[in-house]
């Protein structure tokens, strides 16, 4: 795990989605919130996934419990939430919006060759799952007077990226909903970011690209620090960032991480 564990989430209580995975940004995420002393729910529709991960995350010290949640169902939402608050104190503080869709859909194609069905998942999972899993944890952050929201974005979005336009489109939508609903919680407490990254080197990154190992490269040329490529361990640093104190002041904001190709 990257950086020195400070404590500064001592007493905090996140729900990670898309927690799991073995090189994932979710599990970065989890293991970097347990070492700096949150609670971490680690959701994940796949339970074996997320048991693996909370495992990790209790092995170095930290506190975790596997949560298995489907975020495109909005009943599955709020009891995960529910069950998360019931166990440690009746607090959520921070909400990463981690969960996407994103590996399994073969090579790049044009436009008009995706399907319905392929849009309608992409969009549900990516954008519809956010919303569900806000709408979740809302309750207990209005409680509280105080929350942090953080949402998964991608460079992509920034990019224009062809050939992958229903992720594209859906990761815009991450924009938007968040600076709306940024707004919207601002008088509740509850502050909401983004973070968008770029070409980031997970098992998603590692099985959309196994016909295509010239994408790593490629990559590395047009970043400003093109000494390597991104890694999970590179958002975990900006995810910290965002739900510590430190962030106070910020929302509706969305940062770039993705080593200087798009300057935002």
């Amino acid at each position: 795990m990257a950086g020195t564990a400070s404590g500064r989430l001592d007493g905090r209580v996140a729900i990670v989605t898309g927690g799991g995975g073995t090189n994932s940004i979710g599990r970065a995420i989890c293991l970097r919130y347990g070492k700096e002393g949150a609670k971490v729910a680690v959701l994940d529709v796949n339970a074996q996934g997320a048991a693996a991960v909370a495992a990790e995350v209790n092995a170095a010290g930290g506190t975790a419990m596997p949560v298995v949640c489907d975020i495109t169902d909005l009943a599955q939402c709020e009891a995960a939430a529910k069950n998360v608050a019931e166990a440690w104190g009746g607090r959520i503080d921070i909400l990463v919006n981690n969960a996407a869709h994103f590996g399994g859909m073969g090579a790049w194609r044009p436009f008009d060759e995706w399907s319905v069905d392929e849009w309608d998942r992409m969009q549900a999972v990516n954008v519809r799952g956010m919303w569900l899993m806000v709408r979740a944890v809302f309750p207990y952050m209005k409680a509280q007077a105080y929350g942090k929201v953080i949402n998964l974005s991608s460079s992509t979005f920034f990019e224009g990226v062809p050939g992958f336009i229903h992720y594209t489109t859906s990761k815009g939508g991450v924009i938007g909903f968040t600076r709306s609903i940024g707004r919207e919680l601002g008088q509740y407490g509850i502050r909401v970011n983004a973070i968008a990254p770029g070409f980031t080197i997970s098992d998603a990154q590692l099985e959309l690209t196994k016909d295509s190992p010239e994408w790593y490269d490629r990559n590395r040329s047009v970043q400003a620090l093109s000494e390597r490529n991104e890694v999970p361990d590179d958002l975990a640093g900006p995810a910290f960032f965002l739900a510590s104190a430190d962030s106070d002041f910020m929302t509706c904001q969305a940062l770039l991480v993705d080593g200087g190709v798009t300057p935002h």
